[in-house]
């Protein structure tokens, strides 16, 4: 395996582990959804042997730099259902701070999911690179990691979109099938953390000269069987003002199944001049 997996790479360490940022996943700093992943990842390494991730939470605390990070995860609570608290810091500041509930219980429940959304496959609709090569516009470096398939792309001066929430089918570049539920998770947080900010424009019908970085994740991971290669993104911003905004995201599997569902703040920080 190589991209993601390697990115979040462990190594063993007296406290923890230590892992090296990989400046591939950077988009204003390091991608939110990429710290958190390696904090998810950091617990599979540690917890017992038959469990899965359930839910993480997290916060961002410093935007980090290049180079290596320490991670110290530490039980909460031990047994067929585990909390782990997960640090990660840099130069002994504290750069993300996440809670994790695993478990192995699989006690059968009465089942409810909501429809799959309506929209096509992503082998019918055009790559997001190719979308872009067309308009003359250049990808972000840290797009370059994901094969994307918009429903709808949309930017500034574009028609209102048909739909208000903006899906878009992707598939990590260089991930193989995994029998892992952490690093397999790992997709999931990652889509979450970046489905806020593109869904917030998806619906502005003005320019925002702002960034957006993450304040805090949250994420619920559904289990069942494996996703497959394309994960659909289904994300909504739709509240936003007083200097933050905040979107909620599902991510559904090929079959119509939603993976994992989550939301995030984001801090709006206005651009600095040029010059």
């Amino acid at each position: 395996m190589g991209g993601l997996v390697d990115a979040t790479a462990l190594s063993p360490a007296d406290d923890g582990f230590i892992a090296t940022l990989d400046t591939a996943w950077d988009i204003w700093g390091p991608a939110g959804g990429y710290i958190a992943a390696i904090a998810l990842r950091a617990v599979g390494a540690v917890v017992a042997s038959g469990h899965r991730p359930v839910s993480q939470t997290g916060q961002f605390v410093r935007v980090a730099q290049p180079g290596q990070i320490t991670v110290r995860v530490e039980p909460v609570k031990l047994g067929g259902s585990a909390l782990y608290s997960i640090t990660l810091s840099q130069d002994d500041n504290v750069i993300f701070l996440s809670q994790i509930w695993t478990t192995a219980r699989a006690d059968v429940s009465l089942a409810a999911a909501p429809p799959a959304p309506n929209v096509p496959k992503a082998q019918e609709l055009i790559g997001l690179d190719d979308i872009m090569r067309q308009r003359g516009m250049k990808e972000i470096g840290f797009w370059q990691n994901l094969d994307g398939r918009p429903f709808e792309f949309r930017v500034l001066g574009d028609p209102l979109p048909k739909m208000e929430h903006q899906y878009r089918w992707m598939r990590f570049r260089d991930w193989s099938p995994t029998d892992d539920p952490f690093v397999d998770a790992m997709r999931a947080v990652m889509l979450i953390d970046i489905g806020v900010w593109p869904a917030h424009w998806h619906r502005l019908t003005q320019a925002a000269d702002y960034m957006a970085p993450s304040l805090d994740i949250a994420v619920h991971f559904h289990g069942g069987a494996a996703a497959g290669d394309w994960l659909l993104s289904d994300a909504d911003t739709d509240v936003s003002g007083n200097g933050t905004i905040s979107g909620r995201v599902r991510i559904w599997s090929e079959d119509g199944r939603v993976i994992a569902t989550g939301s995030g703040h984001c801090l709006v920080i206005a651009r600095k001049p040029s010059g």
